[in-house]
């Protein structure tokens, strides 16, 4: 990465909290708070990017005694880029609100036009200047627009029960006659490419989580069962089912010291296509691929795809401002692999190894965290910029 684009990076990293001080609707003294802040970066692989985030929020009250970091919020997010990559979504979001009640539902409608796609399997290659953006081979056009939404609800003590449902058309295609995609498909090891299409999932879960708040633990356990199924037969162009678990652990070691660690197993069954094998099931998200900062922070975004992966993270965490402003070293290694459909085993062998370190910074009583980080892995140096902690 040039020194210009890493200015870049810390100019943004400067200017956002200024940002999201932007005057508030909402007069003094109301339970209501909102949030609004503009979006102006560049990346190589989409350019310049030009967006906004507004929301509208109940912060939780002290007397609530709720890990959560909203009773409810409501909130909207896109952006468009000189690329012709464009997003907006819409988040409805009440994990609070309701006493042992969670609820939550999403409307996207995303199109990528240059998204990272290096092939299907763990034994990928990739060519550096490729990855850099200098051409289209590994790239291709995504479309996802869906509709997704859940309901927890408390069992007994911190165990939840989760239903919930996800509709998703999507639309994969190649960006020039010859590339990764066009070659996977010419060898019949992709499908449904230029086709779009409508996948339906419903999933239950189980949920135990006794961590001591959510936006970023300290402490506590997070560990989740997820089934999810697609039947064409009932709604939807393809069949397949998916279940993942995963097991998330926090220590804090004193005031500004801690420790942190995931391990998650992610398996398909039937014959997903490649549309349907980006996904992996969390509880109050998803992921959008293997590699990057939800996964694994040493790979590029995407970087490997199939229809089974198993990942760790391990973290040591210093915090280097404990209290206002609260502001985080991190120094990690992460750990993963793919499978074929049906071959997923707890393994060390042929697992991506990488490591590095970043910095996380809380805003808004700890529910907003911008960072950056830096990782050497296979395909050698990833630098990210992250607005969540990655676990």
């Amino acid at each position: 990465m040039t020194s210009s684009r890493i200015a870049l990076v810390l100019l943004l990293l400067a200017v956002r909290p200024a940002a999201a001080q932007l005057p508030a609707i909402f007069p003094a003294g109301s339970e209501w708070k909102d949030l609004f802040y503009p979006k102006l970066f560049w990346l190589p692989r989409e350019g310049v990017t030009v967006g906004g985030y507004y929301g509208i929020t109940l912060p939780t009250r002290y007397a609530d005694q709720t890990p959560a970091p909203h009773r409810l919020l409501i909130a909207l997010d896109g952006q468009v880029t000189t690329a012709g990559s464009r997003f907006i979504a819409l988040d409805a979001w009440a994990p609070a609100h309701w006493d042992g009640w969670r609820l939550r539902l999403t409307l996207a409608l995303k199109h990528w036009k240059r998204e990272p796609y290096f092939g299907i399997g763990n034994a990928t290659t990739t060519d550096s200047g490729s990855v850099a953006g200098s051409d289209r081979y590994y790239r291709i056009e995504r479309v996802r627009n869906y509709v997704r939404g859940d309901v927890q609800r408390r069992i007994i003590g911190p165990l939840r029960l989760l239903v919930g449902f996800h509709w998703e058309h999507w639309f994969l295609d190649t960006l020039q006659a010859r590339s990764q995609l066009s070659v996977d498909l010419a060898n019949g090891a992709v499908s449904r490419i230029g086709i779009g299409t409508d996948d339906f999932s419903a999933r239950l879960g189980l949920v135990l989580d006794t961590r001591d708040r959510e936006a970023a633990a300290q402490r506590g356990i997070l560990v989740e069962a997820i089934h999810a199924r697609a039947d064409a037969d009932i709604l939807g162009d393809v069949t397949y089912s998916r279940t993942t678990v995963s097991a998330r652990g926090f220590l804090s070691l004193g005031e500004r010291w801690g420790l942190a660690g995931r391990v998650a197993g992610h398996s398909m069954g039937g014959a997903p296509p490649l549309g349907s094998r980006f996904m992996i099931e969390e509880s109050d998200r998803e992921y959008s691929g293997y590699g990057g900062s939800d996964t694994h922070r040493a790979l590029f975004w995407n970087r490997f795809v199939d229809a089974d992966a198993l990942f760790g993270n391990f973290e040591v965490r210093y915090a280097l401002i404990p209290y206002f402003l609260r502001t985080v070293l991190v120094g990690f290694v992460d750990v993963g692999r793919v499978f074929g459909p049906g071959e997923f085993e707890l393994t060390a062998e042929d697992l991506k190894v990488g490591g590095g370190g970043g910095i996380l910074i809380h805003f808004a009583s700890e529910t907003a965290v911008l960072g950056l980080s830096s990782a050497v892995g296979p395909d050698g140096l990833n630098l990210l910029v992250h607005y969540r902690w990655p676990f």
